[in-house]
């Protein structure tokens, strides 16, 4: 399933705090959220969905953006860009695997995910020698303790 951008206007912006609130097009009114259709909502948007274009937002500008749900049930503008500005491609980073929750990235390699799975196992292992001694133990304990 492929996921919709959508196009809005940036109706508010706060360049001291990096941030502001998209009005999306009327045309998406079919497109249905938490809150009713996308067309009625206010989208906030964080410039860090935007720090890869070649200049900073303005009220009037229009963005072509994706809708993310936090868990908070607020809507946010991912992976946006503006409507006739360039990309500045020296802020372009790779797209990475990432663990998250919604509310934070943490880039991930596979030798990190290999080395977790390492320290996982030798706990397991580590674990079942020591229940197992401890088990060992009392059952000579109760043949002792019984002559």
């Amino acid at each position: 399933m492929k996921t919709q951008m959508l196009k809005g206007l940036l109706i508010r912006w706060n360049d001291d705090k990096g941030g502001g609130f998209i009005r999306p097009d009327t045309s998406h009114v079919d497109m249905a959220t938490l809150h009713g259709p996308a067309s009625e909502q206010e989208i906030s948007i964080h410039i860090s969905a935007l720090k890869h274009m070649s200049r900073r937002p303005k009220v009037g500008d229009t963005i072509f953006f994706l809708i993310e749900t936090k868990l908070d049930s607020k809507l946010n503008a991912i992976q946006a860009h503006i409507e006739g500005v360039t990309v500045n491609t020296d802020n372009v980073k790779e797209n990475k695997p990432y663990l998250g929750n919604g509310n934070s990235k943490i880039s991930i390699s596979s030798s990190g995910v290999i080395s977790r799975l390492f320290i996982i196992v030798l706990l397991l292992v580590g674990g079942s020698l020591t229940y197992q001694m401890f088990t060992d133990s009392n059952i000579f304990e109760g043949i002792n303790q019984s002559q």
